[in-house]
């Protein structure tokens, strides 16, 4: 077989399948991106760490005949990536792959596709169509506090539901939960909420940022696994076994004290006495009174910190000890200037909204702990 193709498109693809491909302890096969080319002249690349499914579709200047190998993706796309020519020709003879750029020739070697195994398509069924940049500042606000720890099952991963026409999608590690939602002039698909694989969520905010502006995604859901379409790449993943808490729940809806600030001038305090904790005394006090946040933090080996920005506040005072990182998580995210933190007292969870689209429950961390 002789496949002849554009060196760009071809890196793409093989960059793309590189991301997703076991870097150790795995089986040889699925270290290498199965290609399959057809006489139409279609190429299809498919990588898999059988957790992440990507098929990525681009087109050859010509195939001589139908071909099916599984090549090393990791070592063809570094190598394109040093060469500038335009053209690439590949040559197959049996599991060996022999390219031809300019004046240079490489021989790599392959395995035969009947070991590779098999990545779901979109098929058939009901799809849930969404803009890419809306996804992905959905996935923004909410990847971030998902659980990282082995074995969290059930929160390992991030919520995602749609039910009339709004998508929702939470993620919590268990002290803190980010909550959003998105309007869609549009649904269909995903009334059953799933748990998405935090590396799957990973590969969708990428495929976000390489499919053209303004394009949709698709998203489906198939024997228990979900599938996101967009451009030339199909992305799949099994989705997360278990119960997702009942996250309504965990939202408070009896604060009656409010506080409204600056993002920028909260972010750049808590940056400043961030720098007198200690990973022993990572935590700040925040005392609110009338007009004013006082931030407190302190450590046994460095000192202690008193920091104090303007607020819009009413109430009685009230101090509160929270995690800075996870209140900074949240500041990153947000899109407009100011914000809205809500409270009851200091051993209740503090809520944090951005309009009614976003809302971030942060558990309070006592100073003297």
């Amino acid at each position: 077989m002789k496949l002849v193709v554009k060196r760009e498109p071809f890196t793409a693809a093989l960059s793309a399948a590189a991301a997703v491909v076991p870097l150790r302890g795995a089986r040889p096969s699925l270290k290498n991106a199965l290609l399959i080319g057809d006489a139409e002249g279609n190429i299809e690349i498919q990588a898999t760490d059988m957790e992440v499914g990507l098929r990525y579709r681009l087109k050859a200047e010509s195939i001589q005949s139908p071909v099916s190998l599984c090549l090393p993706c990791i070592t063809m796309a570094g190598l394109l990536k040093e060469c500038s020519e335009e053209i690439v020709t590949l040559e197959t003879s049996g599991p060996k792959g022999v390219l031809t750029i300019g004046r240079d020739r490489f021989e790599v070697l392959g395995q035969e596709a009947s070991d590779f195994p098999i990545v779901p398509g979109m098929g058939e069924g009901p799809t849930l169509t969404v803009p890419a940049n809306e996804i992905s500042k959905m996935i923004d606000r909410t990847i971030f506090a998902a659980a990282r720890e082995q074995g969290r099952y059930a929160i390992n991963g991030v919520y995602m539901q749609c039910k009339d026409k709004v998508l929702e999608m939470v993620a919590t590690d268990g002290r803190r939960l980010a909550y959003c939602k998105k309007k869609l002039k549009n649904a269909g698909g995903l009334e059953e909420g799933v748990i998405v694989p935090i590396k799957m969520m990973q590969e969708i905010r990428k495929l976000c940022d390489n499919v053209p502006s303004g394009e949709e995604l698709q998203l489906a859901v198939r024997d228990r696994a979900i599938l996101v379409c967009g451009s030339a790449v199909t992305l799949s993943s099994l989705v997360v076994e278990g119960i997702f808490p009942k996250y309504q729940q965990v939202i408070p809806k009896d604060s009656d004290k409010e506080v409204t600030f600056k993002r920028d001038a909260l972010s750049q305090a808590l940056r400043k006495a961030m720098f007198l904790t200690s990973d022993e005394t990572r935590t700040v006090q925040l005392t609110f009174t009338p007009g004013t946040c006082e931030i407190d933090a302190r450590s046994p080996d460095k000192g202690q910190a008193q920091v104090k920005i303007e607020v819009e506040y009413t109430g009685e005072k009230i101090a509160i000890g929270f995690n800075p990182n996870y209140l900074q998580d949240a500041l990153k995210v947000l899109a407009t200037d100011t914000a809205r933190l809500e409270l009851k007292d200091p051993a209740r969870p503090g809520v944090l909204r951005e309009g009614t689209d976003f809302q971030y429950v942060l558990m309070p961390v006592n100073p003297k702990d």
